[in-house]
């Protein structure tokens, strides 16, 4: 009988961690956009304290990468909560100190948000955040409503920071969201355009 060995043994590891994180994303995908479950998802309870900031404070936002990408395409693993806002937040962010603690935010940090939980919500720089946010969707995640970023916009940001989960997210949405091409072009420099063109090709679109 074939004993497992240190390689088989790091490989089934790996394995286990792998299906692990692809199960927390469906359960965060659950609670986030089906409403499911969401008392037992810890990253519901930051979103939903960071968009109550927001609000307070009348900072325009757009919520953007892995929850945005999950919306729009498939369920996936991501440790992380991330948006945009409008230029000259964090200067609101500076003077809000008890809007921050009351919504479990440590006032010490204005470029990236500590939650109570311990998870960070990020604020993305991006030149085009103010547009980012001016063309924001509202729609209902966590049982809330929630300003979250075109779909068009979602991939010009990733077609922007260029990394291989990116490219992922792309083929996922447009497997499941109606882009137009022409809007993406707008969005982007030819190079990253023609990368889009061949993630569209690798993804099977016409």
């Amino acid at each position: 009988m074939r004993t497992m060995g240190v390689t088989d043994a790091s490989a089934a590891e790996d394995l286990a961690r792998c299906l692990e994180r692809i199960d927390r994303g469906v359960a965060m995908r659950k609670a986030l956009i089906m409403n499911v479950g969401g008392d037992s998802v810890p990253y519901a309870r930051p979103l939903i304290d960071a968009i109550t900031l927001f609000n307070a404070l009348g900072i325009g936002y757009a919520m953007v990468d892995g929850v945005a990408a999950m919306y729009y395409g498939r369920a996936r693993f991501t440790e992380d909560i991330d948006f945009v806002a409008v230029a000259g937040h964090m200067q609101i962010l500076e003077r809000s100190g008890d809007a921050m603690r009351q919504n479990h935010f440590d006032p010490s940090s204005t470029w990236k948000l500590y939650h109570d939980s311990g998870l960070e919500v990020d604020i993305w720089k991006d030149e085009h955040s103010d547009a980012i946010v001016s063309r924001a969707r509202e729609v209902e995640l966590a049982g809330r409503k929630i300003r979250i970023a075109d779909p068009h916009d979602l991939i010009a940001m990733k077609l922007r920071a260029g990394r291989l989960q990116d490219d992922y997210d792309i083929s996922e949405i447009l497997r499941s969201q109606t882009i137009d091409d022409a809007v993406i072009g707008s969005r982007v420099d030819a190079a990253q355009f023609s990368h889009y063109q061949d993630i569209k090709r690798r993804t099977g679109q016409p």
